[in-house]
């Protein structure tokens, strides 16, 4: 049985992320993770049935989490001349990055497991999920 690519497309996104997901998850997913906590806190709100859209807001919130330390350490980094300027300008350029990657992955579907950020997550529940 030869499958056609849509078909193939939609067999590979189930196998990867475990069943399927539908696009209205994935764009509640995808708010979850854009919107921050803002977009966290309704997603889980308005639709907790979703399993993927509750995944990703639970990352979002590990990703604010992970943001404020990062902001902190940055700052106080930051008051080292040269050195602390340049470790402060990689620590915003690595979140800038991840944030994007967060985004591409939401509208995979994909249940991404960033280090350190799902391990904050896997502390506010994440693995009740599955």
């Amino acid at each position: 049985m030869k499958l056609s690519s849509t078909e193939g497309i939609a067999l590979a996104e189930e196998v990867k992320t475990g069943g399927a997901v539908s696009e209205e998850e994935r764009i509640w997913g995808l708010i979850a993770w854009l919107l921050s906590v803002v977009g966290a806190v309704i997603t889980l709100a308005l639709k907790p049935t979703y399993r993927y859209a509750r995944y990703w807001a639970y990352l979002s919130i590990a990703f604010f989490i992970a943001v404020i330390v990062s902001g902190v350490v940055a700052t106080i980094v930051g008051l080292i001349p040269l050195i602390g300027w340049f470790i402060s300008l990689l620590i915003s350029i690595a979140l800038l990055v991840i944030y994007i990657i967060g985004i591409i992955k939401s509208l995979a579907p994909e249940f991404w497991r960033p280090p350190i950020i799902y391990d904050v997550a896997r502390m506010l529940g994440i693995e009740k999920l599955k």
